[in-house]
């Protein structure tokens, strides 16, 4: 990833999750920010890089459902929660039981009550914990993802995932991977989405790397070292996605594959080459999984021709929406549609903010969502500006009906964007 200094410190996508029974799957991305309904209120759990007056960490908790006042902005902030520690967390994410908060800076994670928005427990990975690095981002935890109903959290971490039992506050193993950036996650199907490269500049205090890199292999013996790994929660296998027609043999799905999000409906996965400009939608319900060789192949789709590498997906509507990171410029597409290769990229820009700046989305990890559970079912996007200072809620419906140019690119998309004050 590219270096963007000031959004350096916060995450990529989403993590919705309502943690009742029956209600659709969590969107399948990671990020900077956890959505929650609790009693009924979507609540965005925003860490925040500064200290607050007692010189502690803080998350902020931002009603994204307040109705707002389109472009002029309005006020959302609910609360601020302290983390009782000069640590800072990076990113979260949660259910309406638990918002589980961590770090790229420290290996501390806090457990909160999101209907008391107070931290109810705080642990650590250990002074053993290793650091990821990627080009632009990295660091002890660069993404959790919800697995709400086997009350559990996916940390991704240095030398791949941790598995934090929310009940009990306690990490109850290590699946060993290559480290992802930004990971995506398939609850209905319990698929860990696995993007990596840089393998090996991940370390632990000792000097050792995660043990897995040089041990992914395309089909004909090359090593892999910008792919993708699918990992099976069933029983923990790691498949690496293989290609014997691959332009690079390396880099199967093009280079710096830094984040995914999964569309549990129809099995597909969305995966952005930075290094490409583009996207990969790859279709796991045709996917074969080889056991023994820990491998599978998939048929797949390109998309794009411009560097969007932020990524959530809606799972009830298909709805893609994507950012590119330190910049204003945004996308859009179907999965479905484009799982079919029937799929057109949508981009626009993003309106100045109330205080009369430009917008910057977050850089890595990156900072963006999506819900449906928002304006009577219509699926909404979510995105935070690099100063943290304010969040942009993008009505997706509306977007996708501007008007577009022949290659996609929507001159105006003021109509469809709502800014929230952070700060109030």
């Amino acid at each position: 990833m590219k270096a963007h200094s000031l959004a350096s410190f916060l995450a990529t996508t989403l993590i919705l999750a309502t943690g009742c029974p029956g209600n659709p799957p969590a969107a399948g991305s990671t990020g900077a920010f956890g959505v929650v309904t609790v009693n009924g209120k979507q609540k965005m759990y925003l860490p925040l890089v500064d200290p607050n007056a007692s010189g502690n960490g803080q998350i902020a908790v931002i009603d994204v459902g307040e109705t707002g006042n389109g472009v002029k902005g309005a006020s959302a902030l609910i609360t601020d929660i302290d983390l009782g520690t000069t640590d800072h967390a990076t990113t979260t994410g949660g259910d309406d039981t638990v918002i589980v908060a961590a770090s790229t800076d420290n290996p501390t994670i806090w457990l909160i009550d999101p209907t008391k928005d107070k931290v109810t427990k705080t642990l650590s990975l250990g002074t053993n914990a290793g650091y990821s690095d990627f080009s632009g981002g990295g660091g002890y935890v660069t993404g959790i993802a919800m697995d709400s109903a086997n009350h559990r959290a996916i940390l991704s971490v240095w030398n791949g995932f941790a598995l934090l039992d929310t009940q009990s506050g306690k990490i109850t193993k290590t699946i060993q991977a290559a480290p992802s950036e930004n990971f995506g996650f398939d609850s209905a199907h319990q698929r860990i989405i696995a993007p990596f490269y840089d393998c090996a500049s991940s370390t632990d205090p000792h000097g050792n790397d995660p043990g897995t890199c040089g041990t992914y292999k395309n089909t004909d013996g090359t090593v892999i070292t910008d792919g993708l790994n699918v990992i099976d929660l069933a029983d923990d296998t790691v498949y690496t996605y293989v290609d014997a027609k691959a332009a690079d043999m390396t880099s199967p799905l093009g280079g710096e594959p830094d984040a995914a999000a999964a569309d549990p409906a129809n099995q597909a996965i969305v995966v952005p080459s930075e290094s490409g400009d583009y996207q990969n939608v790859i279709d796991l319900s045709n996917a074969a999984f080889d056991k023994s060789k820990k491998t599978f192949t998939a048929p797949h789709q390109k998309l794009g021709n411009i560097e969007l590498t932020g990524i959530a997906v809606e799972p009830t509507t298909h709805d893609a929406f994507l950012e590119d990171e330190g910049n204003d410029t945004v996308g859009f597409f179907r999965v479905d549609r484009a799982n079919d290769g029937k799929g057109k990229l949508l981009t626009s820009t993003m309106p100045m903010m109330p205080n009369g700046y430009y917008w910057s989305n977050l850089g890595d990890p990156h900072g963006i969502a999506v819900t449906t559970a928002l304006q009577g079912g219509r699926s909404v996007g979510f995105l935070v500006d690099g100063t943290r200072d304010w969040v942009a809620r993008v009505d997706l419906e509306k977007l996708a009906g501007l008007k577009a140019d022949a290659n996609g690119a929507i001159a105006d998309m003021s109509s469809a964007v709502t800014f929230l004050s952070v700060t109030n």
